[in-house]
């Protein structure tokens, strides 16, 4: 079934503010250091890292959804980083929520493991300047 006009400019405007909304939480919360991370192993040559999400995401879906509600918290864990590949072709996915860099986002290539976790970990263990 095909939507009307309306739907479809109704849909187009609910999206563009919540576009605005995450864009307005995002900023919001920056600087933000992530304080952990976690590693697992799915399997061979198939790595997720997880981190706290930066917070704002839950607060601007309830913004440009008024009166809706969500289960959804701010800064929850998410999967950050997943990386992918065989040996001498080893792919990281920057998973991050980031409204000002929509997805899908290029890939960053390495020739093992070790040197995606290497450039995973320098991402996410940055520290606020020392006052």
């Amino acid at each position: 079934m095909d939507l009307t006009l309306e739907e479809k400019t109704n849909g187009a405007v609910s999206r563009a503010r919540e576009t605005v909304a995450e864009k307005h939480f995002f900023d919001a919360a920056q600087p933000h250091y992530n304080t952990f991370f976690s590693v697992s192993k799915r399997n061979a040559h198939h790595w997720d890292i997880a981190a706290p999400e930066v917070p704002g995401r839950a607060s601007a879906w309830l913004a440009a959804h008024e009166g809706g509600s969500t289960s959804a918290k701010d800064g929850q864990m998410e999967r950050a980083f997943r990386i992918r590949g065989e040996p001498g072709n080893v792919v990281v996915f920057d998973e991050r929520w980031d409204p000002h860099r929509p997805h899908p986002r290029e890939t960053i290539n390495f020739r093992s493991i070790g040197g995606a976790m290497l450039w995973i970990a320098e991402e996410l263990m940055q520290e606020p300047p020392q006052r």
